[in-house]
């Protein structure tokens, strides 16, 4: 397989200066190199065949940057003007929405999605995570998979008892925190380690209503 000579230079416009020399030295000086017609005319061919290729290449490639520069310009010019006048055709009620839709446009919604109480309620489980430390961990009954709290709500009410049996009465927890996100962590003091922390969730919306209360959720407080 054939080398490619060391003093040719890399780039293709150092090459072309390289190439126009090396010609016209050759076709000067035919019997000084030694150089039969048949020598000299290979070496004119291949010359000549790349810089008409070269030439052909960088006036595509000039044409093809061009191309794309005024491409970007045109569409960015289209995309700003169809965006004023998709926001004008949203914004005029004397258009109808469907004549809206049949231009590709949504319109706009004249009525706010009611927010409703929570109609479900949070489930959790406990880990002890470090002593006189439990981490409570909160999805909602509907999709107990996943952390997302349900449409409309705004966090979880957490609410606590420490003792050996969970009073049946959710009056007779305290309410801790509110939680906007899960897994929460709760401390303890030392006094209550080895006993048993017990847990009520519910849900509540923006405009402050709750949801159901969760089953409650008991775990023993790692002791010191």
């Amino acid at each position: 397989m054939a080398t490619r000579t060391k003093v040719l230079p890399n780039s293709e416009g150092a090459l072309t200066q390289y190439a126009e020399n090396f010609l016209k030295q050759m076709t000067d000086h035919t019997d000084e190199y030694h150089l039969t017609e048949e020598e000299l005319q290979q070496v004119q061919d291949v010359v000549s065949e790349w810089v008409s290729t070269a030439d052909a290449a960088t006036t595509a490639r000039d044409a093809a940057r061009a191309a794309t520069e005024a491409k970007d310009a045109a569409r960015a010019a289209m995309e700003e003007t169809l965006r004023t006048r998709i926001r004008l055709i949203q914004a005029n009620p004397a258009i109808t929405d469907q004549a809206k839709l049949e231009a590709g446009i949504r319109p706009h919604k004249t009525t706010r999605t009611p927010i409703r109480p929570p109609h479900t309620s949070p489930i959790g489980s406990v880990i002890a995570s470090d002593q006189l430390t439990q981490t409570l961990f909160i999805s909602d009954a509907a999709t107990p998979t996943k952390r997302a709290r349900p449409s409309g709500v705004t966090g979880c009410e957490i609410y606590l008892f420490v003792g050996d049996a969970a009073p049946a009465d959710p009056k007779a927890f305290r309410m801790i925190r509110f939680a906007t996100r899960s897994p929460e962590e709760v401390t303890f003091e030392a006094a209550d380690g080895g006993r048993t922390a017990h847990y009520l969730l519910r849900w509540m919306n923006s405009k402050g209503e709750t949801g159901p209360w969760s089953n409650v959720i008991s775990a023993t407080i790692p002791a010191v």
